[in-house]
Protein backbone atom coordinates (compact mmCIF):
# COMPACT_ATOMS: atom_id res chain seq x y z
CA UNK A 1 0.00 0.00 0.00
CA UNK A 2 1.57 3.45 -1.17
CA UNK A 3 2.92 4.94 1.84
CA UNK A 4 3.18 2.67 4.64
CA UNK A 5 5.93 1.15 5.80
CA UNK A 6 7.88 -0.27 8.92
CA UNK A 7 9.03 2.36 11.06
CA UNK A 8 12.34 2.66 12.20
CA UNK A 9 11.51 3.48 15.89
CA UNK A 10 13.03 0.52 17.79
CA UNK A 11 12.02 2.28 21.09
CA UNK A 12 8.34 1.45 19.59
CA UNK A 13 7.09 -2.34 19.10
CA UNK A 14 5.11 -3.10 16.14
CA UNK A 15 3.14 -0.63 13.77
CA UNK A 16 3.59 1.08 10.98
CA UNK A 17 5.23 4.43 9.13
CA UNK A 18 2.81 6.16 7.23
CA UNK A 19 3.09 9.28 4.99
CA UNK A 20 0.97 12.08 5.83
CA UNK A 21 -1.17 13.97 3.10
CA UNK A 22 -2.11 17.67 3.27
CA UNK A 23 -5.19 18.67 3.72
CA UNK A 24 -7.39 22.12 3.05
CA UNK A 25 -8.99 24.04 5.88
CA UNK A 26 -12.55 22.81 7.23
CA UNK A 27 -15.23 23.80 5.41
CA UNK A 28 -18.68 23.77 5.86
CA UNK A 29 -20.81 21.16 3.73
CA UNK A 30 -23.60 22.56 2.02
CA UNK A 31 -27.54 21.97 3.91
CA UNK A 32 -28.93 18.96 2.44
CA UNK A 33 -32.10 18.55 0.49
CA UNK A 34 -32.75 15.45 3.02
CA UNK A 35 -31.44 13.88 5.77
CA UNK A 36 -31.83 10.31 7.26
CA UNK A 37 -31.40 10.57 10.79
CA UNK A 38 -30.03 6.89 12.63
CA UNK A 39 -32.13 6.01 15.35
CA UNK A 40 -30.65 4.07 18.68
CA UNK A 41 -32.60 0.71 18.52
CA UNK A 42 -33.79 1.15 22.54
CA UNK A 43 -35.35 4.97 21.62
CA UNK A 44 -38.80 5.62 21.82
CA UNK A 45 -39.31 8.12 18.55
CA UNK A 46 -41.44 11.07 19.11
CA UNK A 47 -42.40 12.53 16.11
CA UNK A 48 -44.66 10.92 13.10
CA UNK A 49 -45.01 11.41 9.54
CA UNK A 50 -46.17 15.12 8.90
CA UNK A 51 -44.51 16.46 11.55
CA UNK A 52 -42.79 19.76 10.92
CA UNK A 53 -39.81 20.04 13.12
CA UNK A 54 -36.74 22.03 14.04
CA UNK A 55 -32.89 21.99 13.69
CA UNK A 56 -31.76 20.44 16.79
CA UNK A 57 -35.21 19.36 18.19
CA UNK A 58 -35.30 15.96 19.81
CA UNK A 59 -36.67 13.69 17.28
CA UNK A 60 -36.76 10.64 20.62
CA UNK A 61 -37.86 10.81 24.12
CA UNK A 62 -35.07 10.75 26.65
CA UNK A 63 -34.07 7.82 28.26
CA UNK A 64 -31.61 6.26 30.38
CA UNK A 65 -31.17 3.43 27.96
CA UNK A 66 -30.22 5.59 24.79
CA UNK A 67 -28.76 8.64 23.76
CA UNK A 68 -31.43 11.24 22.29
CA UNK A 69 -31.14 11.47 18.60
CA UNK A 70 -32.01 15.33 16.92
CA UNK A 71 -32.88 16.49 13.51
CA UNK A 72 -29.80 17.84 12.11
CA UNK A 73 -32.24 19.77 9.61
CA UNK A 74 -35.25 21.74 9.86
CA UNK A 75 -37.94 20.57 7.94
CA UNK A 76 -40.86 17.84 7.50
CA UNK A 77 -41.08 14.54 8.41
CA UNK A 78 -41.52 12.17 5.76
CA UNK A 79 -40.17 9.01 7.32
CA UNK A 80 -40.47 7.71 10.66
CA UNK A 81 -39.62 4.01 11.39
CA UNK A 82 -37.82 1.94 14.48
CA UNK A 83 -34.28 2.88 13.07
CA UNK A 84 -34.61 6.02 11.23
CA UNK A 85 -36.13 9.21 10.83
CA UNK A 86 -36.31 11.35 7.48
CA UNK A 87 -36.52 15.15 7.15
CA UNK A 88 -37.25 16.85 3.71
CA UNK A 89 -35.09 20.26 4.85
CA UNK A 90 -37.12 23.60 3.77
CA UNK A 91 -34.10 25.65 3.92
CA UNK A 92 -34.51 27.44 6.83
CA UNK A 93 -32.21 26.00 9.70
CA UNK A 94 -34.53 27.22 12.34
CA UNK A 95 -33.04 26.37 15.29
CA UNK A 96 -34.85 24.25 18.30
CA UNK A 97 -34.11 26.44 21.94
CA UNK A 98 -33.35 23.62 24.71
CA UNK A 99 -34.00 24.08 28.43
CA UNK A 100 -31.53 22.20 30.42
CA UNK A 101 -33.04 23.44 33.75
CA UNK A 102 -33.57 19.72 35.02
CA UNK A 103 -30.20 18.32 33.85
CA UNK A 104 -28.40 21.16 36.03
CA UNK A 105 -25.43 19.46 37.90
CA UNK A 106 -25.39 16.17 35.95
CA UNK A 107 -23.23 15.87 33.30
CA UNK A 108 -24.20 12.64 32.46
CA UNK A 109 -27.91 12.95 32.20
CA UNK A 110 -27.24 16.36 29.78
CA UNK A 111 -24.60 14.93 27.71
CA UNK A 112 -27.32 11.83 27.12
CA UNK A 113 -30.39 14.57 26.40
CA UNK A 114 -28.01 16.27 23.73
CA UNK A 115 -26.74 12.94 21.92
CA UNK A 116 -23.36 13.12 22.89
CA UNK A 117 -20.95 10.02 21.81
CA UNK A 118 -17.60 9.18 21.38
CA UNK A 119 -16.47 10.75 17.69
CA UNK A 120 -13.22 8.57 17.12
CA UNK A 121 -15.21 6.08 15.30
CA UNK A 122 -16.67 3.31 17.69
CA UNK A 123 -19.53 6.33 18.96
CA UNK A 124 -19.77 5.12 22.53
CA UNK A 125 -22.06 6.85 24.89
CA UNK A 126 -20.05 9.45 26.52
CA UNK A 127 -22.83 9.20 29.48
CA UNK A 128 -21.82 5.31 29.80
CA UNK A 129 -17.83 6.39 29.98
CA UNK A 130 -18.66 8.92 32.97
CA UNK A 131 -19.98 5.57 35.14
CA UNK A 132 -16.54 4.72 36.20
CA UNK A 133 -16.28 6.00 39.63
CA UNK A 134 -12.76 5.10 39.70
CA UNK A 135 -11.42 7.59 37.10
CA UNK A 136 -8.85 9.93 38.11
CA UNK A 137 -7.07 10.62 34.45
CA UNK A 138 -8.64 11.71 31.57
CA UNK A 139 -6.44 10.99 28.31
CA UNK A 140 -7.71 12.82 25.40
CA UNK A 141 -6.70 10.96 21.99
CA UNK A 142 -5.55 13.75 19.72
CA UNK A 143 -3.14 10.55 17.88
CA UNK A 144 -5.04 10.52 14.63
CA UNK A 145 -2.61 8.08 13.02
CA UNK A 146 -4.47 6.84 10.02
CA UNK A 147 -3.85 7.89 6.69
CA UNK A 148 -7.11 8.54 5.60
CA UNK A 149 -8.41 10.35 8.61
CA UNK A 150 -7.49 14.18 9.26
CA UNK A 151 -10.90 15.86 10.75
CA UNK A 152 -9.21 16.21 14.20
CA UNK A 153 -5.98 17.67 13.32
CA UNK A 154 -7.85 20.02 11.31
CA UNK A 155 -9.96 21.04 14.25
CA UNK A 156 -6.92 21.34 16.76
CA UNK A 157 -5.52 24.04 14.00
CA UNK A 158 -8.84 25.98 13.46
CA UNK A 159 -10.66 26.05 17.28
CA UNK A 160 -8.09 25.34 19.82
CA UNK A 161 -9.73 27.19 22.20
CA UNK A 162 -12.88 25.60 21.89
CA UNK A 163 -11.71 22.19 22.30
CA UNK A 164 -9.61 23.39 25.17
CA UNK A 165 -12.73 24.32 26.93
CA UNK A 166 -14.46 21.40 26.09
CA UNK A 167 -11.90 19.34 27.79
CA UNK A 168 -12.13 21.59 31.11
CA UNK A 169 -15.41 20.70 31.06
CA UNK A 170 -14.27 16.62 30.31
CA UNK A 171 -12.01 17.52 33.64
CA UNK A 172 -14.95 18.55 35.81
CA UNK A 173 -17.22 15.75 34.54
CA UNK A 174 -14.99 13.04 35.46
CA UNK A 175 -13.82 14.51 38.55
CA UNK A 176 -9.75 13.61 37.42
CA UNK A 177 -7.13 15.17 39.24
CA UNK A 178 -4.80 14.88 36.14
CA UNK A 179 -5.58 15.76 32.14
CA UNK A 180 -2.65 14.61 29.71
CA UNK A 181 -3.08 14.90 25.81
CA UNK A 182 -1.39 12.72 23.56
CA UNK A 183 -0.57 13.68 20.09
CA UNK A 184 1.59 12.38 17.38
CA UNK A 185 4.66 14.31 16.99
CA UNK A 186 4.27 15.04 13.45
CA UNK A 187 1.15 17.54 13.67
CA UNK A 188 3.72 20.70 14.09
CA UNK A 189 0.73 23.43 13.77
CA UNK A 190 -1.92 21.50 15.99
CA UNK A 191 0.76 21.01 18.65
CA UNK A 192 1.60 24.99 18.53
CA UNK A 193 -2.23 26.13 18.33
CA UNK A 194 -2.81 23.90 20.95
CA UNK A 195 0.20 24.73 22.87
CA UNK A 196 -0.61 28.40 22.79
CA UNK A 197 -3.63 28.44 24.54
CA UNK A 198 -3.01 25.32 26.81
CA UNK A 199 -3.57 25.47 30.78
CA UNK A 200 -0.87 24.41 33.08
CA UNK A 201 -2.37 22.25 34.39
CA UNK A 202 -3.31 20.16 31.12
CA UNK A 203 -0.47 18.29 29.85
CA UNK A 204 0.65 17.55 26.58
CA UNK A 205 2.49 14.39 25.59
CA UNK A 206 3.75 13.64 21.84
CA UNK A 207 4.08 10.45 21.64
CA UNK A 208 5.87 8.93 17.66
CA UNK A 209 3.63 9.28 14.46
CA UNK A 210 3.47 5.65 14.13
CA UNK A 211 0.41 3.94 13.36
CA UNK A 212 -2.02 2.98 15.53
CA UNK A 213 -0.75 4.85 18.59
CA UNK A 214 -4.27 6.41 18.50
CA UNK A 215 -5.65 3.38 19.34
CA UNK A 216 -6.30 3.85 22.67
CA UNK A 217 -4.71 0.95 24.70
CA UNK A 218 -1.40 1.71 22.63
CA UNK A 219 -2.03 5.31 23.06
CA UNK A 220 -2.34 4.65 26.97
CA UNK A 221 1.04 2.78 26.94
CA UNK A 222 2.90 5.04 25.20
CA UNK A 223 1.69 8.23 27.34
CA UNK A 224 2.48 5.64 30.32
CA UNK A 225 5.87 5.03 29.64
CA UNK A 226 6.66 8.60 29.62
CA UNK A 227 4.59 9.52 32.84
CA UNK A 228 3.89 6.37 34.70
CA UNK A 229 0.99 7.16 35.96
CA UNK A 230 -2.06 5.65 33.41
CA UNK A 231 -3.73 2.99 35.23
CA UNK A 232 -6.54 0.89 32.76
CA UNK A 233 -9.01 1.37 35.72
CA UNK A 234 -8.24 4.53 36.93
CA UNK A 235 -8.37 6.45 32.67
CA UNK A 236 -10.93 8.00 30.64
CA UNK A 237 -10.55 8.29 27.16
CA UNK A 238 -12.09 11.01 25.04
CA UNK A 239 -11.39 12.16 21.54
CA UNK A 240 -10.77 15.47 20.42
CA UNK A 241 -13.49 15.73 18.49
CA UNK A 242 -15.61 15.05 21.47
CA UNK A 243 -14.39 17.47 23.72
CA UNK A 244 -15.16 19.64 21.56
CA UNK A 245 -19.06 18.09 21.05
CA UNK A 246 -19.09 18.95 24.86
CA UNK A 247 -17.90 22.79 24.55
CA UNK A 248 -20.52 22.72 21.43
CA UNK A 249 -23.18 21.23 23.94
CA UNK A 250 -22.77 23.23 27.41
CA UNK A 251 -21.76 26.53 25.92
CA UNK A 252 -23.88 26.52 22.99
CA UNK A 253 -26.49 24.44 23.82
CA UNK A 254 -26.48 22.84 20.56
CA UNK A 255 -26.39 18.90 20.52
CA UNK A 256 -24.43 16.64 18.30
CA UNK A 257 -25.58 17.72 14.99
CA UNK A 258 -22.97 17.57 12.76
CA UNK A 259 -19.31 16.58 12.68
CA UNK A 260 -15.88 17.07 10.82
CA UNK A 261 -15.53 14.56 8.56
CA UNK A 262 -12.35 13.87 6.20
CA UNK A 263 -13.14 13.64 2.47
CA UNK A 264 -9.94 11.73 0.57
CA UNK A 265 -10.27 10.94 -2.65
CA UNK A 266 -7.54 11.14 -5.62
CA UNK A 267 -5.04 11.94 -3.46
CA UNK A 268 -6.77 15.31 -1.98
CA UNK A 269 -7.82 15.68 1.13
CA UNK A 270 -11.21 18.07 2.46
CA UNK A 271 -12.59 18.21 5.64
CA UNK A 272 -15.95 19.16 5.69
CA UNK A 273 -18.54 19.87 8.66
CA UNK A 274 -21.20 17.83 7.88
CA UNK A 275 -24.93 17.42 9.32
CA UNK A 276 -25.31 14.14 10.71
CA UNK A 277 -27.72 12.01 8.21
CA UNK A 278 -26.42 13.76 5.00
CA UNK A 279 -26.61 10.89 1.96
CA UNK A 280 -23.09 11.08 0.30
CA UNK A 281 -25.00 11.57 -3.06
CA UNK A 282 -24.92 15.26 -1.89
CA UNK A 283 -21.51 15.54 -0.75
CA UNK A 284 -19.67 16.00 -4.46
CA UNK A 285 -18.03 12.67 -4.22
CA UNK A 286 -16.14 10.48 -6.82
CA UNK A 287 -17.11 12.62 -9.52
CA UNK A 288 -14.88 12.35 -12.66
CA UNK A 289 -13.73 9.45 -11.75
CA UNK A 290 -13.50 6.91 -14.61
CA UNK A 291 -12.18 3.93 -13.11
CA UNK A 292 -13.91 1.49 -10.54
CA UNK A 293 -13.54 2.36 -7.23
CA UNK A 294 -15.35 1.85 -3.49
CA UNK A 295 -15.91 3.74 -0.75
CA UNK A 296 -14.44 3.45 2.30
CA UNK A 297 -15.83 4.70 5.23
CA UNK A 298 -13.52 4.96 8.79
CA UNK A 299 -10.08 5.27 7.38
CA UNK A 300 -7.78 3.14 4.74
CA UNK A 301 -6.84 1.00 7.77
CA UNK A 302 -10.05 0.10 9.37
CA UNK A 303 -12.54 1.23 7.40
CA UNK A 304 -15.42 -0.76 6.04
CA UNK A 305 -17.01 -0.78 2.56
CA UNK A 306 -20.74 1.55 1.92
CA UNK A 307 -22.39 2.24 -0.99
CA UNK A 308 -23.32 5.77 -2.29
CA UNK A 309 -26.70 5.61 -0.52
CA UNK A 310 -24.34 5.52 2.66
CA UNK A 311 -25.49 8.72 5.04
CA UNK A 312 -23.17 10.51 7.73
CA UNK A 313 -23.62 8.95 11.04
CA UNK A 314 -21.95 10.30 13.65
CA UNK A 315 -19.14 7.98 14.05
CA UNK A 316 -18.21 9.03 10.20
CA UNK A 317 -15.12 10.64 10.38
CA UNK A 318 -13.51 9.83 6.75
CA UNK A 319 -14.91 9.05 3.33
CA UNK A 320 -12.36 7.28 1.09
CA UNK A 321 -12.38 7.14 -2.64
CA UNK A 322 -10.42 3.71 -3.36
CA UNK A 323 -9.13 3.36 -6.68
CA UNK A 324 -7.05 0.87 -5.58
CA UNK A 325 -7.68 -2.82 -7.55
CA UNK A 326 -8.06 -5.50 -4.89
CA UNK A 327 -5.48 -8.66 -4.91
CA UNK A 328 -6.56 -11.81 -4.84
CA UNK A 329 -5.22 -13.38 -1.98
CA UNK A 330 -2.78 -16.15 -2.11
CA UNK A 331 -1.39 -19.24 0.42
CA UNK A 332 0.58 -18.13 3.11
CA UNK A 333 4.26 -17.69 3.05
CA UNK A 334 5.29 -18.22 6.82
CA UNK A 335 7.38 -15.10 5.96
CA UNK A 336 6.63 -13.27 9.39
CA UNK A 337 5.95 -9.81 8.57
CA UNK A 338 2.88 -9.88 9.96
CA UNK A 339 4.22 -10.66 13.45
CA UNK A 340 6.72 -7.79 13.11
CA UNK A 341 4.45 -4.92 12.48
CA UNK A 342 1.97 -5.96 15.33
CA UNK A 343 1.48 -3.39 18.02
CA UNK A 344 -0.06 -6.08 20.29
CA UNK A 345 2.87 -8.18 20.18
CA UNK A 346 0.39 -11.13 18.95
CA UNK A 347 1.05 -14.00 16.16
CA UNK A 348 -0.77 -13.85 13.02
CA UNK A 349 0.43 -16.34 11.49
CA UNK A 350 -0.62 -19.10 13.64
CA UNK A 351 -3.72 -17.19 14.50
CA UNK A 352 -4.15 -17.44 10.83
CA UNK A 353 -3.85 -20.69 10.87
CA UNK A 354 -6.27 -21.59 13.69
CA UNK A 355 -8.83 -19.51 12.74
CA UNK A 356 -8.95 -21.49 8.91
CA UNK A 357 -10.60 -24.75 11.64
CA UNK A 358 -13.25 -24.91 13.47
CA UNK A 359 -11.82 -25.60 16.57
CA UNK A 360 -11.21 -22.18 18.70
CA UNK A 361 -9.44 -22.99 21.53
CA UNK A 362 -6.34 -22.51 20.52
CA UNK A 363 -7.26 -18.86 19.36
CA UNK A 364 -8.29 -17.69 22.84
CA UNK A 365 -4.54 -19.35 23.84
CA UNK A 366 -3.30 -17.14 21.49
CA UNK A 367 -5.15 -14.22 22.55
CA UNK A 368 -7.59 -13.30 19.73
CA UNK A 369 -9.21 -11.26 22.17
CA UNK A 370 -6.29 -8.57 22.69
CA UNK A 371 -6.18 -8.12 18.45
CA UNK A 372 -7.58 -3.98 17.71
CA UNK A 373 -8.15 -4.97 13.99
CA UNK A 374 -5.72 -2.19 13.33
CA UNK A 375 -5.05 -3.68 9.85
CA UNK A 376 -0.88 -3.45 10.05
CA UNK A 377 -0.78 -7.25 8.94
CA UNK A 378 -2.87 -6.68 6.19
CA UNK A 379 -0.57 -3.78 4.83
CA UNK A 380 2.60 -5.76 4.97
CA UNK A 381 1.46 -9.46 3.95
CA UNK A 382 2.85 -10.39 0.67
CA UNK A 383 0.16 -12.82 -0.09
CA UNK A 384 -2.91 -9.85 0.74
CA UNK A 385 -4.27 -12.31 3.07
CA UNK A 386 -7.24 -10.33 4.94
CA UNK A 387 -5.81 -11.16 7.90
CA UNK A 388 -7.68 -8.39 10.51
CA UNK A 389 -11.38 -9.45 8.74
CA UNK A 390 -10.55 -13.02 9.39
CA UNK A 391 -9.44 -12.53 13.28
CA UNK A 392 -12.90 -10.04 13.28
CA UNK A 393 -14.79 -13.50 11.95
CA UNK A 394 -13.10 -15.50 14.19
CA UNK A 395 -13.50 -13.13 17.35
CA UNK A 396 -17.61 -12.83 16.15
CA UNK A 397 -17.79 -17.51 16.07
CA UNK A 398 -15.76 -17.27 19.50
CA UNK A 399 -18.74 -14.85 21.00
CA UNK A 400 -21.30 -16.88 19.26
CA UNK A 401 -20.01 -19.81 20.69
CA UNK A 402 -20.02 -18.29 24.03
CA UNK A 403 -23.40 -17.15 23.61
CA UNK A 404 -24.66 -20.67 22.80
CA UNK A 405 -22.71 -21.86 25.79
CA UNK A 406 -24.63 -19.54 27.87
CA UNK A 407 -27.68 -20.42 26.57
CA UNK A 408 -26.47 -24.49 27.11
CA UNK A 409 -25.99 -23.15 30.88
CA UNK A 410 -29.02 -21.60 31.02
CA UNK A 411 -30.99 -24.43 29.95
CA UNK A 412 -29.14 -26.78 31.99
CA UNK A 413 -29.80 -25.01 34.79
CA UNK A 414 -33.48 -24.61 33.84
CA UNK A 415 -33.79 -28.57 33.29
CA UNK A 416 -32.25 -29.02 36.80
CA UNK A 417 -34.37 -26.58 38.19
CA UNK A 418 -36.97 -28.38 36.55
CA UNK A 419 -36.26 -32.17 37.84
CA UNK A 420 -35.76 -30.68 41.22
CA UNK A 421 -39.21 -29.77 41.12
CA UNK A 422 -40.66 -32.94 39.11
CA UNK A 423 -38.77 -34.91 42.40
CA UNK A 424 -40.09 -32.57 44.62
CA UNK A 425 -43.53 -32.66 42.98
CA UNK A 426 -43.38 -36.72 42.95
CA UNK A 427 -42.26 -36.42 46.68
CA UNK A 428 -44.62 -34.59 47.84
CA UNK A 429 -47.45 -36.44 45.99
CA UNK A 430 -46.07 -39.80 47.66
CA UNK A 431 -46.68 -38.35 51.25
CA UNK A 432 -50.38 -37.19 50.62
CA UNK A 433 -50.75 -40.55 49.14
CA UNK A 434 -48.85 -42.06 52.26
CA UNK A 435 -51.25 -39.72 54.23
CA UNK A 436 -54.30 -40.87 52.81
CA UNK A 437 -53.52 -44.31 52.83
CA UNK A 438 -52.98 -44.27 56.51
CA UNK A 439 -56.54 -42.19 57.02
CA UNK A 440 -57.79 -44.63 55.20
CA UNK A 441 -56.17 -47.52 56.90
CA UNK A 442 -57.51 -46.32 60.13
CA UNK A 443 -61.30 -45.30 58.79
CA UNK A 444 -61.09 -49.25 57.99
CA UNK A 445 -59.95 -50.20 60.97
CA UNK A 446 -62.54 -48.32 62.77
CA UNK A 447 -65.38 -49.48 60.57
CA UNK A 448 -64.67 -53.14 61.13
CA UNK A 449 -64.69 -52.31 65.11
CA UNK A 450 -67.99 -50.86 64.66
CA UNK A 451 -69.28 -53.79 62.74
CA UNK A 452 -67.76 -56.45 65.56
CA UNK A 453 -69.88 -54.34 68.21
CA UNK A 454 -72.96 -54.61 66.42
CA UNK A 455 -72.42 -57.74 65.61
CA UNK A 456 -72.06 -58.70 69.29
CA UNK A 457 -74.68 -56.29 70.34
CA UNK A 458 -77.39 -58.40 67.64
CA UNK A 459 -75.67 -61.37 69.34
CA UNK A 460 -76.45 -60.22 72.82
CA UNK A 461 -80.05 -59.36 71.75
CA UNK A 462 -80.76 -62.28 70.03
CA UNK A 463 -79.71 -64.23 73.47
CA UNK A 464 -81.58 -62.43 75.59
CA UNK A 465 -84.88 -63.02 72.90
CA UNK A 466 -84.26 -66.58 72.98
CA UNK A 467 -84.33 -66.80 76.71
CA UNK A 468 -87.39 -64.62 77.32
CA UNK A 469 -88.94 -66.80 74.55
CA UNK A 470 -87.92 -70.00 76.46
CA UNK A 471 -89.15 -68.15 79.50
CA UNK A 472 -92.80 -67.90 78.21
CA UNK A 473 -93.07 -70.95 76.97
CA UNK A 474 -91.83 -72.77 80.62
CA UNK A 475 -94.84 -69.83 82.11
CA UNK A 476 -97.21 -71.25 79.79
CA UNK A 477 -97.27 -75.18 81.13
CA UNK A 478 -100.39 -76.66 83.04
CA UNK A 479 -98.93 -78.64 86.54
CA UNK A 480 -98.14 -82.56 85.97
CA UNK A 481 -98.19 -81.90 82.13
CA UNK A 482 -94.44 -83.19 80.39
CA UNK A 483 -93.14 -81.43 77.57
CA UNK A 484 -93.78 -83.24 74.57
CA UNK A 485 -90.23 -85.24 73.60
Amino acid sequence: MLGIREHKNHQVRGGLQIDALPFDDIQVAPLPSIAHIPIDSAAEITVSVGDEVLTGQPLTHFSNHAVTSHASISGKIIRSATNIVSIESDNQDTTYSHDHQQFKNNYKAFFRSMGLVGLGGAAFPVDKKLNSLQATTLLVNAAECDPAIYCDEALMQERPKEIIEGIRIAIEAIGASQCIIGIEDNKTKAIQQMERNLPNHIKMIRVPAIYPSGAEKTLQRLCNGKTGSLKDNETICFNIATCYSMYQSVKKSKPLISRIVTIVEKNATRNLEVRIGTPLTELQIAHNIQTPYSIICGGRMMGWTVNRDYCVEKRTNSILINTEVQKDARPCIRCGACEDVCPENLLPQHLFWHASTPDTSKLQDLKLDQCIECGCCDAVCPSHIPLAGLFNDAKLLIQQEKTEQHKAALAKIRYEKHLARQKEKSVRQRKQLDTKTETLKIASASEDAKKALIAKALQRQKSRQHQKNKDLSESNKKPGQESPR
